[in-house]
């Protein structure tokens, strides 16, 4: 090192007049820990430390090493005294949060990892970004969806490059998870708030906190500034986002109920009465819990056979990954018998069983582990009337476990599987459809569940958010339109996660709700700047092409079902310069339509799309494999009904054209109709001449014989 610059100790002083005496003992150490070789190098640091016990770079290089070695009780306890003396020093104070936060659960450690934000951000980086990514990830475990993409954007402004790109990706992904409501993914900007003059201090001191992400600091010193501008909708906004940055979600919905009724205009406040419906509805006082009942199995085989012969179990057929494991049967649990087949036919919503539970059976790990069977279900009477069902009809080959535990560390027994919200559970209402129902009966019954989930039991549920009353009560009471157009936005979120497509505006029209104003986007705006609600209202059909095409994609990232459906469906309808811009761009966009559609139960509007797509492709010289692709897509949405009058002569179609020239095509052709117990249409097939492009091609009338087997002679 030059002898004039600053000492590494952090003594402020110049290295000549500080530790140059000790700095190739310095240099020593230094190459042990390059070298990996943490237990000389504290064997080194502790011979230094007698004559120099306040030396700070020794002591932090003595907690890096101890970190090597695991050893983070013993790192904070030599952290803790230096401290005391030098409480700003950056690089402890962050080595003391690292290993705090590898002591103690998350909670525990905030305070002295917050210290270490505020303390080490503009000196240790690096260090800082590491500590805000196991903040993340806690609070992605914890389902505190906002909390943890904030820690990510720290983690995006502070991190190493590849520490940033993974954690975009990881920012992504949270985006496109369609199992997290929507108004909660992607930014959330701060709104604007000018304070009053006597508490711009204070506010100054609020906004600094959150940039070094002290959300909870910045939210306490939110709320004396509260108590100055106790009638500013922006400002308890603003503590909404804090409190949600932080995880606690119960104080962030008060403060965005507050803001609600203070917004005058009805978008913004709609906007953070949803947030706050959706925040608090995860709140364990306003879940219930999906648990699980254990049994120890004496004869797994005996169990077998008498579960498959009762007709309030119905046996799943396992997946290829389970099939490999230890699992050796699962059962759906009815609340009523099984459907005969006669009944299939006549099978209605109300007739149909409710799957009330489910039971796994597990084979034996090893000769202290026996076979086990495991119940889950919903808490309450349908787990008790799951477990009853079982236990009848196990008899003696089943014993209960009775031991509960909480396992150390965590909050919740080990019997919880899965919280949900209360409100959820009305809706999530689990029609068993017997697999042999005729394809017209499960379309049908899909439909109805759907239209009953919104039409009547939404519709006519009493929910808190609504102070008691039902959605068809509320909306004739003006008090609540904003609490009443936020619970729909609830229910879009929940439909949505399942790929539904909810017509919010139809539903507005018989609440008697506003339909929102249409947002427009100018060239140059920057669209992190709205929330995914936002985009919602964006006019995309009046955007210029430019802006049009940075919307569609930031859209499809949030894989918004209805967003994504109208701005595709305008990009493939109404925009042919973008559209011949891109072709295979384009044959994507008519294949996500597609895969919309089929998931929104439209089913012949996927079929449109898909015969939309493969005349495109046509039309722009594709590849052969591509337009395969198409007549495969289409194949696997009419396999879905065995009974489709155009499922076999596309099943022929495929064999004889695409078939002819791709083996492997008939091979896969052969096990569906193997699956769909069908008869092969090219095994009856009688081929005739055929005129295309003004000549003939004879075909053959019967079939011929090659090397023993039947083979159709085809033209080449």
């Amino acid at each position: 090192m030059d002898s004039y610059a600053p000492c590494p100790c952090g003594s402020g002083k110049k290295l000549k007049f500080c530790c140059q005496a000790i700095l190739p003992e310095l240099t020593k150490i230094e190459r042990l820990q390059e070298n990996n070789q943490p237990r000389m190098a504290i064997q080194a640091i502790d011979k230094l430390l007698k004559d120099h016990p306040d030396h700070g770079w020794l002591i932090t290089q003595r907690a890096m090493a101890l970190f090597n070695e695991q050893r983070f009780a013993e790192a904070r306890d030599g952290l803790l005294p230096f401290l005391h003396r030098h409480q700003d020093h950056p690089l402890a104070n962050v080595l003391l949060a690292t290993a705090v936060s590898q002591l103690e659960p998350y909670p525990a450690s905030k305070k002295v990892i917050h210290r270490a934000f505020l303390k080490s951000t503009t000196s240790e980086p690096a260090l800082v970004a590491l500590l805000a990514g196991r903040i993340a990830a806690y609070h992605l475990e914890a389902s505190n969806f906002m909390a943890a993409r904030q820690h990510m954007a720290m983690v995006l402004r502070l991190g190493s490059e590849q520490e940033r790109q993974q954690t975009l990706m990881a920012m992504l992904e949270i985006d496109a998870d369609a199992s997290i409501p929507y108004p909660l993914r992607g930014a959330h900007p701060l709104p604007k708030y000018a304070p009053p003059e006597a508490a711009i201090p204070t506010y100054k001191k609020a906004m600094k906190l959150a940039a070094l992400g002290c959300f909870e600091e910045s939210a306490d010193a939110l709320e004396a500034v509260t108590q100055q501008d106790q009638e500013s909708a922006p400002l308890w906004h603003t503590l909404g986002l804090l409190r949600s940055w932080d995880g606690d979600s119960k104080r962030a919905a008060a403060a965005f109920h507050q803001a609600a009724r203070l917004y005058t205009d009805n978008a913004h406040a709609v906007t953070v009465e949803t947030l706050a419906q959706l925040l608090e509805r995860e709140l364990p006082e306003n879940t219930i819990c999906t648990r699980m009942k254990g049994y120890t199995v004496d004869s797994l085989s005996k169990l077998l056979t008498r579960l498959d012969n009762e007709d309030r179990l119905s046996r799943v057929n396992l997946d290829p990954n389970e099939q490999e494991s230890l699992v050796a049967a699962r059962y759906d649990i009815l609340d009523r018998p099984h459907p005969t087949d006669d009944e299939l036919a006549s099978l209605t919503l109300e007739s149909a069983p409710r799957i009330i539970g489910r039971v796994g059976l597990f084979d034996r790990r090893d000769e202290d582990s026996p076979a086990r069977a495991v119940i889950t279900g919903v808490e309450g009477d349908r787990l008790k009337a799951a477990a009853e069902l079982f236990e009848q009809a196990a008899g003696e080959f089943a014993t209960p476990n009775s031991d509960v535990l909480i396992p150390p560390g965590e909050t919740e027994p080990d019997d919880v599987v899965v919280r949900h919200p209360k409100d959820e559970i009305a809706l999530s209402d689990a029609v068993f459809v017997p697999p042999k129902s005729p394809s017209e009966v499960r379309r049908k019954l899909r439909q109805e569940l759907f239209q009953n989930a919104v039409n009547t039991t939404w519709m006519n549920t009493p929910q808190d958010a609504l102070g008691g009353k039902s959605p068809a009560d509320a909306k004739a009471d003006e008090s609540l339109s904003v609490p009443l157009a936020a619970s729909l936005y609830v229910l879009d979120s929940f439909l949505d996660g399942r790929d539904l497509i909810l017509d919010i505006n139809a539903l507005r029209e018989k609440l008697g709700l506003p339909i929102p104003e249409v947002i427009t986007i100018e060239p140059g705006i920057d669209l992190n700047a709205f929330t995914i609600s936002e985009l919602q209202q964006v006019g995309v059909s009046q955007l210029a092409d430019e802006v049009f095409e940075k919307v569609m994609q930031r859209i499809l990232v949030t894989k918004h079902c209805r967003h994504g459906y109208n701005v595709l469906k305008e990009f493939i309808e109404n925009r042919p310069q973008l559209l011949q811009k891109d072709i295979q761009e384009s044959l994507q966009a008519h294949a996500t339509l597609s895969e919309i559609c089929a998931h929104a139960l439209r089913d012949e509007e996927a079929l449109e799309w898909i015969e939309k797509g493969f005349q495109f492709s046509k039309a722009h010289d594709a590849p052969f494999q591509a337009q395969l692709f198409w007549k495969m897509r289409e194949l696997s949405h009419r396999a879905g009904d065995s009974s489709d009058p155009k499922l076999k002569p596309l099943l022929l179609d495929l064999w004889n054209y695409y078939g002819a020239k791709i083996p492997q095509v008939r091979e896969r052709l052969q096990e569906i109709v193997e699956v769909l117990d069908i008869d092969a249409p090219w095994d009856s097939a009688i081929l005739t001449a055929q005129t295309v492009g003004g000549g003939s091609i004879l075909t053959a009338e019967t079939e011929k014989t090659v090397s023993g087997e039947k083979k159709l002679w085809l033209p080449d």
